[in-house]
């Protein structure tokens, strides 16, 4: 038994474009490549300057002569060294791990408070979730807003990109 799907839709008719049209895009595609490849041949490739890494020569020679070698470490100094490291790593996991788990006993305690409160009292669960700012003394001083910049045109929700291209 053979089954023959029909949800195939027909072919769109192809539009017919004017051939003077089609001869235009070709030239135009045609001199975009040719004053691409004289600008190439004339100048060569045009590098992407670096500005951060510019460096002054006399600050370079300057830094190379004044460069230190690094003293020769001993086997036993070495082993030393990488006891240390391995013994920091392992006291900083413990830390880590150790304040999750108060963090972790604290959070499960402040939440079986709060279902013990409920249960008791509605009104007093709503006043306990409630955000107690007495307890984090914050002030703002100063004024709240600024007078607007003279001359300065306020973006209105555009984003002009001032990235320059090479």
């Amino acid at each position: 038994m053979v089954i023959v799907h029909f949800q195939a839709e027909p072919m769109k008719k192809k539009k017919r474009i004017d051939p003077s049209v089609i001869a235009a895009r070709e030239a135009k595609k045609i001199r975009r490549i040719e004053k691409e490849i004289k600008r190439l041949t004339k100048f060569g490739r045009i590098l992407k300057p670096i500005e951060e890494v510019e460096i002054d020569n006399r600050k370079y020679r300057l830094a190379l002569e004044r460069k230190r070698p690094l003293p020769k470490l001993t086997a036993e100094e070495k082993d030393y060294r990488d006891l240390l490291i391995k013994e920091w790593g392992a006291y900083k996991s413990y830390q880590w791990h150790w304040e999750a788990k108060i963090m972790d006993q604290l959070t499960e305690a402040q939440q079986e408070a709060l279902d013990e409160l409920k249960q008791e009292s509605l009104e007093l669960y709503q006043a306990a979730l409630q955000i107690d700012y007495s307890c984090v003394p914050i002030e703002f001083q100063g004024p709240k807003e600024t007078p607007p910049k003279k001359d300065y045109p306020a973006p209105d929700g555009e984003y002009v990109d001032t990235t320059r291209k090479y």
